[in-house]
């Protein structure tokens, strides 16, 4: 029985690498992602049949709930949810305007909350259920130019925490990821100076991820930690 994993932020980085890295282990994905143009290039390279791409936008709760009611009505269970959808600008917190105060909060901590409730009776069917929630550094640590950013990231590792803890009677695993700067197009609109050599690779992300889904029924990878091999940039 193959298993299904629902992805959103599919179409780009870490998201995409996981699509990549889900089919080539054998899964079925569900590839979510808000640009529809965007979305149907990155998952056209694969064979028919082992992709289901949705338009969804986490951050709206009509968007999500429309997405899940056609995930419900194709498939009797999900195994794994990779939360990764994100955004974020770096500036000042005296320049952060409140709109983008409010995409960065909807996008990543809303759209984890909307995603995970919305899909937990699907994964309540399956014998492996795992949701992974992709964190930071930026949840344990606040970087300057990072408020909205640490804002959103903090709370979505303490959600993935609470998650964890009231889903464990349910056999259901949570495990939070929490990378270091990895090389993928969110530093493409960002001013940061930084070396993108010596970032982590989106293909790490997956790795690790799948890593932690390998385990045996009774061990819980609770966190991974990722950072460069060069520390912080």
């Amino acid at each position: 029985m193959k298993t299904v994993v629902l992805v959103t932020g599919a179409s780009k980085g870490i998201g995409a690498a996981n699509v990549d890295r889900w089919i080539r282990d054998g899964a079925f994905v569900i590839a979510l992602s808000r640009i529809k143009k965007t979305l149907e290039l990155s998952v056209k390279k694969y064979p028919k049949g082992k992709v289901f791409p949705i338009v969804c936008d986490v951050s709206s709760p009509a968007s999500v709930e429309e997405s899940c009611r056609i995930i419900k009505t194709k498939f009797k269970r999900v195994d794994v949810i990779i939360n990764n959808a994100g955004t974020g600008y770096f500036e000042p917190i005296e320049k952060t305007s409140l709109e983008h105060w409010q995409t960065t909060i909807n996008t990543i901590l809303t759209g984890t909350f909307l995603m995970t409730k919305a899909m937990l009776p699907l994964l309540k069917k399956s014998k492996k259920a795992h949701i992974f929630n992709i964190c930071s550094t930026a949840s344990k640590k606040g970087f300057i130019n990072c408020g909205s950013y640490a804002a959103a990231k903090f709370g979505q590792l303490g959600f993935t925490e609470v998650l964890r803890e009231e889903l464990r009677p349910m056999r259901i695993k949570v495990t939070a990821i929490i990378p270091g700067a990895v090389n993928t197009p969110f530093w493409e609109k960002q001013a940061s100076g930084f070396d993108l050599s010596k970032m982590l690779h989106a293909g790490n992300v997956a790795d690790a991820i799948a890593y932690a889904y390998t385990q045996s029924n009774n061990n819980l990878v609770e966190e991974i930690v990722l950072k460069p091999a060069c520390g912080d940039l």
